[in-house]
């Protein structure tokens, strides 16, 4: 009986070793923007499959173009670059071959070990079935009937719910404006605190001030001839209501319906069956700003405190997590690209700028639990960082996957001073949002 028992504790205590030794996982998705045509008719190759109306209410975004260089393939190539280098985490051999990368970046010889489990929402596009009667069944973001069952099948959101990634990396390009240097910027979305005082601000209750004095006033410009604040209001009523506004931000634009997209998806958060039936009603489907409430899951979820740390705030001064695991990623390759391509006696080649963020109602940012690197990484129409993103794809993303590394433990970088841009080294507080990774499906 006793040797049973001594068997028992001796078992017990290696499992608890294991444990203790084991290596941290961290869960991470790249996401390649787009992949889909733009194709009509659009209720049948569209994307946001609306339940209400039972049909799709938009073209599927396709992306940016400039001559034969497309989005589609430029982010999906450095996608898969990195997904190959985080990717050297899971192994003994590989781990020394990441080490060799993070020796790029900082003085020290040891690094904590860690497992990057890195998925990918595509390793394709449309251009790889074009023939397909649904082109876009692999690449729209919500969730869609299967034309020929009706049964709904899931959008890369749900997908990447599915994962459950404490981070996901967005990757896109922009076409340049004239005179713009190209260069990176980060894609952001506010909290329900910075909705909510636009709806004030719409309802007359608080100054425009309030908000064109903040830092979320440098909001995009979606809808010509409105200005700013007119914009963010409109997106104010989308998030609330699915509705634009018309251009006095007071009044519902019924002509105008974006859906109830908490409900477009599968996760945790989405309403109960036959939620339909409340549209229109006091509470969180009406169609006023007086009688909404916010109640339900999804609201709950927003007004809670980690939807404050994810997108409010933060250590870049708004933007929450989210902003900072985008700008600091950003660093990573305004200073991985120069350190890596310096060759002997020659200068650090200069990239273009970080710009400031885009700011609006975008889905990734707000329909997923995991801190969100939402970054235009380059400029379509401008030759210098299509050459990074192109023929120095790896050493982008060496960078980006270093990056990625230091936002899970932190990393000493080796100051620079001949380089615009030094990445914090910073890991970011994972530990106060307990188990909120896991709590999205």
């Amino acid at each position: 009986m006793h040797s049973k028992i001594n068997f028992i504790i001796l078992l017990s205590c290696f499992y608890f070793t294991i444990s203790l030794t084991a290596e941290p996982s961290y869960r991470i998705v790249i996401d390649p923007g787009h992949g889909g045509v733009a194709k009509d008719p659009k209720a049948q190759h569209g994307d946001k499959y609306d339940s209400v109306t039972q049909t799709y209410l938009e073209t599927y975004k396709q992306g940016t173009e400039h001559g034969s260089i497309t989005e589609r393939k430029v982010v999906l190539d450095l996608a898969k670059e990195v997904h190959k280098i985080l990717k050297l985490t899971e192994t003994e051999q590989g781990w020394k071959e990441f080490e060799g990368y993070l020796k790029l970046f900082s003085k020290k010889n040891e690094f904590t070990r860690v497992k990057l489990i890195s998925h990918l929402t595509r390793e394709t596009s449309f251009d790889d079935d074009a023939n397909s009667d649904d082109p876009n069944a692999p690449y729209r973001l919500y969730d869609f009937p299967d034309p020929k069952t009706s049964v709904r099948k899931k959008g890369r959101l749900s997908k990447i719910n599915e994962w459950k990634p404490h981070l996901v990396l967005s990757l896109h390009l922009n076409p340049a404006s004239k005179g713009q240097k190209g260069g990176m910027a980060a894609v952001l979305t506010p909290g329900y605190k910075t909705f909510s005082l636009l709806k004030k601000i719409s309802n007359k209750e608080k100054s425009p001030n309030g908000f064109l004095q903040g830092p979320w006033s440098d909001w995009l410009v979606f809808q010509s001839g409105w200005s700013k604040l007119e914009n963010a209001m409109a997106d104010t009523w989308i998030y609330f209501h699915g509705y634009w506004s018309k251009k006095n931000g007071k009044e519902v634009d019924l002509t105008k319906f974006e859906g109830y997209r908490q409900n477009m998806i599968s996760w945790k958060y989405a309403d109960d069956p036959n939620w339909e039936k409340n549209i229109g009603k006091k509470g969180p489907y009406a169609k006023s700003h007086e009688e909404f409430e916010p109640s339900g899951r999804f609201f709950e979820r927003e007004m809670g405190k980690k939807e404050e740390w994810r997108r409010e705030g933060g250590k870049e001064g708004f933007g929450g997590d989210n902003h900072y695991v985008t700008r600091e990623l950003m660093r990573f390759v305004q200073y991985g690209l120069p350190v890596q391509l310096k060759t002997k006696d020659s200068p650090y080649p200069e990239l273009g700028p970080i710009q400031k963020p885009y700011i609006s109602t975008y889905s990734l940012p707000t329909y997923t639990n995991a801190l969100c690197a939402f970054i235009e990484i380059g400029y379509v129409n401008r030759s210098r960082d299509m050459k990074y993103l192109t023929q120095n794809k790896k050493e982008t993303a060496i960078s980006l996957a270093v990056g990625i590394y230091s936002l899970f433990v932190g990393l000493e970088v080796k100051k620079n001073s001949n380089l615009p841009y030094t990445p914090k080294g910073k890991k970011v507080n994972w530990e106060r949002y307990e188990t909120y990774f896991d709590e999205v499906m």
